[in-house]
């Protein structure tokens, strides 16, 4: 169930303090002599990681992380605890403990991160470490794409830079200065709960340092810790230190006690002042949590194509969901509250088949219905758009540059709201920046005091190929619109790719019903195809050869239609050699309009039987040295190299088998590892 937790002062603070949980970690061999003469708030379990963070690695602001990682996997928590390492494919499993700096200066960074336990490396780093040896210690250096990582043995330090690993070890050997000697904040703030499993404190900066509901008051530090109390409970603390006293308020406390309520708890939450620190303390209830994120949502609305609207209410489908509560679900239209005595129409609760009601006057063309459920760990929603496209024809004249729309659908629209708008490119915006949206190269209001019914029609000017025209709703942006067209060049190309030549042929086609310009009507989508678009124009076309250009790899093409022929009309082609596989060709109408485009590539045609046997049914040979793909299976999927199964080329009427515990369903194959060459499906 996807989840969007409420914005809370703890559940933010948790948020940014999580961080620290979320990336790498590293450890050192504890020094027996450097033993502390008082007593510690944090466990001798996180000894080794703590005295392996040098002095040299402070920043400001920063974060501190330290995990018992055997402990925190004890709590069936939904949130799995989670270390370093990943880019040298340790396995977090294999981390007992672990310590982390976050630095948030200029930059975000993660200077150095320490792990103990049976640490594994990733099998692509067997045998690739360097041995090397500092400080008495001796360990294997492996080199990552942005870090550096020293496996001791009992102990792997993980740093961006090599003088921080050599560091490390100077500080857990005692022969440079460590971090929390240096930082007497740090002791502070990791004194504040005793024996916990997970700490992580954060020295802000003056810019990061305010609180809600005591903005202007300067902090110290924030702290995090987590205790495992049985395997379904968590206590968890945050603690603030304010710089001063007398801005610890009572209003402060209470505010800070009623923000734990975004998470599932045993008990009301407790909190304590010690002159300038304020601590909280919840018990988390992990069965709770895990109940919540079972729980399907309802959401996924769907409203009937063939709705009457003549009624006085419309219904929508609720999608999927388990059972909910009513009176825990809020129904919004376009972000206003929508009454619940309404849309429920006395349900008690909703769930996957159900319907809710909309009154017919409240909805109109483009509205946004919003479900969202409210619970314990905050809320999820499901947002729909009902009545957002109808159905217009589109007459397109490229010698006059413009577009003829006529509405061919049966559901009345205010006329005083249509607009029609010529853009050059998308307009996808979320609504906070409309501001930053440029207006539409043309624009008008062809329907302005009317109610446009079946057949009414409306004209466009100033529309050139490759504009994208749209009928917006109540805006001209495409989240607005109701209908899409884009304006396509007249024309199209047929390529051929000869894979043993290396030779594209391009062959410029005009199809007799699409003379002056043609379109496409997105009503799935905007996206670019290659071939036709019927338009009603009947005239024969011809073309001046020189409006037309073929690009190879972004550059015009050495041969060109205008080279041979002033004008075009249909079955012209021209060849290009010397094309290498996965070169992009394209042909473009006047300055930059799409008028057809391909990837040079071979082709291999695929039968595929259930037994796992694959042949080559038609297309290229080629090199199977040059092919790899992935079977699917009724359970499983495979990757596959077709030089493991075939010697030298693959060509038609060979086959292979490939061994498989269940039924084979599909078969891709790619070139190079990138290029798609092949499919082929089980037939059913």
């Amino acid at each position: 169930m996807p989840q969007c937790p409420r914005r809370s002062l703890l559940g933010g603070l948790g948020t940014t303090l999580a961080v620290a949980f979320a990336g790498s970690t590293a450890a050192v061999a504890a020094d027996e002599s450097s033993d502390d003469e008082n007593e510690d708030a944090v466990p001798p379990t996180f000894d080794s990681v703590r005295e392996s963070l040098p002095a040299s690695v402070a920043a400001e602001p920063m974060t501190v992380t330290l995990q018992d990682l055997d402990a925190q996997r004890e709590a069936n928590d939904p949130h799995r605890p989670r270390t370093i390492g990943y880019e040298f494919g340790i396995d977090p499993e294999s981390v007992s403990t672990a310590a982390r700096v976050t630095s948030y200066g200029d930059e975000y960074a993660q200077p150095i991160g320490v792990l103990t336990g049976d640490v594994e490396f990733g099998d692509e780093f067997a045998d690739e470490g360097e041995t090397r040896e500092l400080a008495d210690v001796e360990y294997d250096r492996y080199d990552g794409d942005d870090a550096v990582a020293a496996d001791a043995g009992d102990i792997v330090v993980i740093a961006e830079e090599t003088e921080t690993i050599e560091a490390a070890f100077e500080a857990g050997a005692g022969e440079t200065d460590r971090l929390f000697e240096a930082e007497s904040l740090l002791e502070e703030a990791f004194d504040v709960v005793d024996d916990a499993d997970g700490y992580t404190a954060r020295l802000p900066d003056e810019e990061e340092s305010a609180i809600p509901g005591a903005e202007d008051a300067p902090v110290e530090y924030i702290v995090q810790t987590t205790t495992v109390l049985d395997p379904d409970a968590l206590e968890v603390t945050y603690g603030i230190a304010f710089e001063d006293e007398d801005d610890v308020t009572d209003e402060l406390v209470e505010t800070l006690e009623a923000e734990l309520a975004y998470m599932p708890t045993k008990e009301e939450p407790s909190a304590e002042v010690d002159g300038a620190l304020v601590t909280v303390t919840a018990e988390r209830d992990l069965a709770a949590e895990r109940e919540i994120r079972e729980h399907d949502s309802p959401g996924s609305l769907r409203i009937d194509r063939d709705a009457d609207f003549d009624g006085d209410t419309v219904e929508l489908e609720v999608g999927r969901g388990d059972p909910t509560p009513i009176e825990d679900l809020t129904l919004e239209l376009d972000d206003e509250e929508y009454d619940r005595d309404i849309w429920a129409d006395g349900q008690g609760k909703l769930e996957e088949g159900d319907t809710i009601e909309i009154d017919t006057d409240d909805i109109e063309p483009n509205l946004s219905v919003t479900l969202t459920h409210d619970h314990e760990l905050g809320s999820s929603s499901s947002t729909t758009t009902v009545l957002n496209h109808f159905r217009f024809e589109y007459d397109y004249d490229v010698n006059a540059e413009t577009l003829t729309v006529e509405y061919a659908d049966d559901y009345p629209l205010d006329g005083d709201k249509l607009s029609l708008a010529a853009r050059e490119e998308y307009t996808y915006v979320r609504p906070d920046e409309d501001e930053d949206i440029p207006d539409p190269k043309a624009e008008t209001q062809p329907w302005t005091g009317e109610t446009l019914e079946d057949g009414d029609t409306g004209t466009l000017e100033g529309v050139e190929p490759g504009d994208r025209v749209l009928v917006g709703w109540e805006g001209t942006t495409h989240r607005d619109a109701i209908g899409r067209f884009r304006a396509r060049p007249p024309g199209y190309v047929d390529f051929e790719y000869d894979y043993d030549a290396e030779t594209v042929s391009a062959t410029l086609e005009f199809p007799e019903d699409s003379a002056e310009g043609e379109g496409e009507e997105a009503e799935n989508g905007d996206g670019d195809k290659d071939g036709a678009e019927e338009t009603d124009d009947e005239t024969a076309t011809e073309r001046p050869a020189d409006e037309y250009e073929l690009r190879v790899g972004g550059e015009p093409a050495a041969t060109q239609w205008a080279d041979d022929h002033e004008t075009v009309s249909g079955g012209e082609t021209i060849e290009i050699e010397d094309v290498d596989v996965g070169t992009e060709i394209e042909v473009v109408w006047g300055e930059d309009a799409d008028v057809s485009g391909t990837r040079a590539v071979p082709t291999v045609d695929l039968e595929v039987e259930t037994d796992g046997t694959v042949e080559h049914a038609g297309g290229d040979a080629v090199p199977a040295s040059k092919l790899e793909g992935r079977a699917r299976t009724d359970d499983d999927s495979l990757e596959i190299s077709l030089d493991e199964y075939v010697d030298g080329e693959f060509a038609e009427g060979d086959s292979f088998d490939l061994d498989v515990d269940a039924e084979l369903h599909t078969v891709h194959l790619r070139y190079d590892g990138e290029h798609h060459v092949g499919y082929g499906y089980v037939d059913r």
